[in-house]
C-alpha cells in the first residue's frame, strides 16, 4: 500500500487540507501511530524497512518536508546537510508559526518521522536554523515555541552525541552567558561538519 497515494500537490497545499489530521499523519507516518487521528495506523518495523528501501517513498517524504518548511516560512538549501534558510515571504509565515501552537505538535511528528526514516540530519538542520533565528535575529522567539523546542523537538534527535551537542547550544543561547550568539556562520559550519564527519561533537 502506498500511504502517499491519492494526494495531488495542490490538494496537499490547500490550507483546508493542511488542517486534516488524516492527510498530515499519512505524510509523516510513525510507529507511535494515531496521535490525535484515530484513523491512522502505527507503522511496523518491517514496513519502515521496506519504505526506506523505496526511492519513491523517500522522495515523497522529502517533498512533504519541503512543503511544510515552506508553510512555516523556511526553505531547504541542501538536502545533504539539512541547511535551511528563510523563504521569500517568511515574515507572515513566521508570525503564523509563532502564534499557532497547534503547529508545534506537527513539527514534533515531522522530526520523529524524519528520524524514523534515517533523515535525522534534516532534524539537526531544522533545530539549528530555529536556534540561529532566535539567537541572531530574535525571530521565532516566543515562550511557547521555545518550550516546545527545548522540551520536545530537541529530544527527537536519537543520536546521543548530537542531541547533547544541540542541547548544549540551546542552553548557551537561553542563558545568554557572555552574550553568546549562535550565528548563521556557526549554523552553516555545524551542519557541514555533521555531513563530513557524521557527528556534531567537537
Amino acid at each position: 500500500m502506498d500511504i502517499f497515494s491519492g494526494c495531488t500537490f495542490m490538494a496537499f497545499w490547500s490550507p483546508i487540507v493542511l488542517s486534516l489530521h488524516l492527510l498530515f499523519h499519512s505524510r509523516f507516518p510513525l510507529r507511535d501511530g494515531q496521535g490525535m487521528n484515530y484513523e491512522s495506523q502505527a507503522l511496523q518495523p518491517h514496513e519502515i524497512t521496506s519504505m526506506r528501501s523505496s526511492p519513491e517513498i523517500m522522495q515523497r517524504i522529502m517533498k512533504s518536508y519541503e512543503m511544510m518548511l515552506d508553510f512555516y516560512g523556511m526553505r531547504l538549501i541542501s538536502a545533504e546537510t539539512g541547511l535551511l534558510d528563510r523563504s521569500e515571504d517568511f515574515n507572515h509565515r513566521y508570525t503564523n508559526l509563532v502564534y499557532s501552537p497547534h503547529n508545534y505538535l506537527r513539527i514534533s511528528r515531522i522530526l520523529k518521522c524524519l528520524s524514523e526514516f534515517g533523515l535525522e540530519h534534516l532534524n539537526i538542520g531544522f533545530l539549528l536554523h530555529v536556534l540561529c533565528e532566535q539567537s541572531e535575529s530574535n525571530q521565532l522567539n516566543k515562550d511557547r515555541l521555545r518550550d516546545s523546542m527545548d522540551s520536545y523537538w530537541a529530544n527527537c534527535i536519537r543520536n546521543d552525541q548530537d542531541r547533547r551537542w544541540i542541547r548544549s547550544m540551546i542552553e548557551k543561547v537561553r542563558l545568554g552567558s557572555d552574550r553568546y550568539v549562535f550565528t548563521r556562520a556557526m549554523y552553516k559550519d555545524a551542519v557541514e561538519k555533521r555531513f563530513k564527519t557524521n557527528t556534531l561533537k567537537n
